[in-house]
């Protein structure tokens, strides 16, 4: 008899751990009205980039669709992030989606960052993010202009090729 409960309380355990590593972080669901529900939400934001930039184009597209615009309604009604986009996204082109995991490495940033408004961190961020999508390389068409843009990242000019690009020193 002692082995059996010494058994079935390891499946348990085994049972109640699996389930507890297969939970999917919270991501993003209803849009904020308030300024302090955007605020309570940040956690979201980052959780949702995060799965934005961590999941290949070609899976989970329903989903991915679905987060991609509440992200891009997040930002674009959020009281406290402000992006620009400029001449620092040439990958949208071949690959549009990787436009929104800019913007969503962008405002990561600035959430993670007290709410910074520097565009050179937050292009940098913003390209870091697409970067990470784009070598995952799964329903990505291959794009000169971000291979370029690795290359400068893995020789660390990228973010002196943002700031010239900003019209910066």
């Amino acid at each position: 008899m002692t082995k059996f409960k010494l058994l079935a309380t390891l499946i348990a355990i085994l049972i109640v751990t699996t389930n507890s590593f297969s939970q999917e972080k919270q991501l993003l669901d209803d849009l904020p009205s308030t300024k302090e529900d955007f605020v309570k939400s940040e956690p979201l934001v980052i959780n949702t980039v995060d799965w934005l930039e961590s999941t290949p184009i070609n899976q989970d597209n329903e989903k991915r669709k679905l987060l991609n615009a509440k992200l891009l309604a997040w930002l674009i009604n959020s009281p406290t992030v402000t992006i620009e986009l400029n001449s620092t996204t040439p990958f949208a082109k071949k690959n549009p989606d990787l436009l929104i995991v800019f913007m969503g490495g962008w405002t990561k940033y600035c959430l993670q960052n007290s709410y910074s408004k520097d565009a050179v961190q937050g292009n940098l961020a913003g390209i870091k993010s697409a970067i990470k999508l784009y070598q995952l390389g799964k329903g990505i068409k291959k794009d000169k202009e971000m291979e370029k843009l690795i290359d400068m990242d893995t020789r660390n000019e990228l973010e002196g090729w943002i700031k010239s690009q900003l019209g910066q020193k």
